[in-house]
């Protein structure tokens, strides 16, 4: 059985493609001849003759090209863009977004299972199939479009770019959708099916829970019980890859070693990578927060100290001491506080020369007059008044006086009287 029948032999095939590839370049031969000639061998002997006519499928140079303005984006035109703007508002566009990756995931699980998992496919060791059979063709079919949706996955990073989540954009996130790609056009190039097929089921599965979870997050739910367990899911699912690969490996399984070993490198990467990612997220996490609860309780309280040292004791929730208040002149005349502002005329701002005081400034005097505490006064000559006669008593004083109202406080100690020693405030220009 020739590598070009069936591609299970792969070292050997990529044997014969490396000692053909030497002895072109001891030919002489110049090196665009030599990668025309190398990549036509690739293609008549390894490659799967299903995927030429497919759309992206000819050669990795498309993808590789999607991959680099991928990055360029991420790292570097996207931030740029969005330095001095606002972050997007995309919630009903994400919503939607991880709505079309539940169903496509969803889609994509359950083809795998009836394509081969469920239909005669084993566990332990299962070669490619290159027939043109129907469950070979549906296969084939579901591993394009699997291709095409790590394709989509770029989208997860350009929002959080467009929305400035640049926190979120780590190694382990550049790195998982920028190698995905490459890896899901190899699949379907040159090994669509057989074991290189189930780290695809698991990761369908995966990535059913962790979208629908992104998608309710955007929908405002908040505190969903299982999203520590997603990260959780994920190590299991690399942990069963690498025991599938090694596996294969140790029981001479005749599925191309050489992919096995990469599959084996690539779940290690990755077990690494969210193995780290876990401990940072979620064991610091639990560790800082049960060292704070314990500072917290080791802390004494100053509470009952202060209350012991201070010797009064607290009023009730809600109560305070009255104080007594003083009687002002408004209120012992009987002029409301609100006349004084109606007995104003509206006539034009009064002003004086130095200081430019306008009706505002008198109104103002009026009032402090009005409110200040009456601590000794002739009873006599408040009954009577108005707040009319208050106004043109205060206008006077202004006139009277040249330099403007200063409105400051003078308060003068009066002699004993039989009431005992007070203090009269009065007003005062100058």
């Amino acid at each position: 059985m020739s590598v070009a029948d069936n591609f299970t032999d792969f070292y050997s095939g990529t044997s014969f493609v490396f000692r053909m590839a030497v002895d072109e370049y001891n030919a002489e031969r110049n090196w665009t001849g030599l990668i025309d000639r190398y990549w036509l061998i690739v293609e008549e002997l390894i490659a799967d003759p299903r995927a030429k006519q497919l759309p992206f499928m000819d050669n990795p140079l498309p993808t590789l090209g999607m991959i680099i303005c991928y990055l360029l984006w991420v790292l570097l035109i996207g931030p740029m863009y969005m330095r001095d703007r606002k972050p997007m508002d995309l919630r009903r566009v994400i919503i939607f977004y991880n709505l079309f990756q539940v169903l496509l995931s969803g889609y994509m699980f359950y083809e795998h299972l009836m394509a081969g998992w469920v239909r005669g496919y084993s566990l332990t060791c299962q070669t490619v199939d290159y027939s043109d059979s129907p469950l070979s063709r549906r296969m084939f079919n579901l591993c394009y479009v699997y291709y095409l949706s790590k394709l989509s996955e770029f989208a997860d990073t350009v929002f959080f770019v467009l929305r400035k989540k640049q926190s979120q954009i780590t190694d382990l996130h550049v790195y998982h959708h920028s190698l995905t790609p490459i890896e899901a056009w190899i699949l379907t190039k040159f090994i669509a099916g057989g074991n290189a097929t189930l780290p695809n089921v698991i990761n369908n599965f995966v990535h059913v829970l962790m979208y629908f979870y992104y998608m309710l997050s955007a929908m405002g739910y908040r505190d969903i019980w299982w999203k520590k367990y997603m990260t959780e899911v994920q190590i299991i699912q690399f942990i069963i890859c690498i025991a599938h690969c090694i596996n294969a490996l140790a029981t001479g399984c005749p599925f191309p070693r050489f992919i096995t070993t990469l599959l084996l490198i690539n779940a290690s990467i990755f077990l690494a990578l969210f193995m780290n990612f876990y401990i940072e997220s979620y064991k610091r996490k639990s560790k800082s927060a049960a060292a704070k609860a314990a500072s917290t309780a080791a802390t004494p309280s100053i509470e009952p100290a202060a209350q012991e040292a201070s010797g009064v004791q607290d009023l009730p929730a809600g109560e305070a001491p009255a104080l007594p208040t003083l009687p002002t002149k408004a209120d012992q005349s009987g002029i409301p506080a609100e006349s004084l502002e109606a007995a104003v005329p509206d006539a034009a701002p009064l002003e004086d020369i130095n200081n430019n005081s306008s009706r505002t400034e008198l109104l103002e005097s009026v009032k402090k007059l009005a409110e200040e505490p009456l601590c000794e006064a002739d009873e006599s000559k408040v009954e009577g008044s108005t707040a009319e006669d208050v106004f043109t008593e205060a206008q006077t004083k202004q006139q009277q006086e040249p330099t403007g109202l200063r409105q400051r406080l003078v308060v003068e100690h009066g002699e004993e009287t039989r009431t005992g020693s007070t203090q009269l405030a009065e007003l005062a220009s100058g």
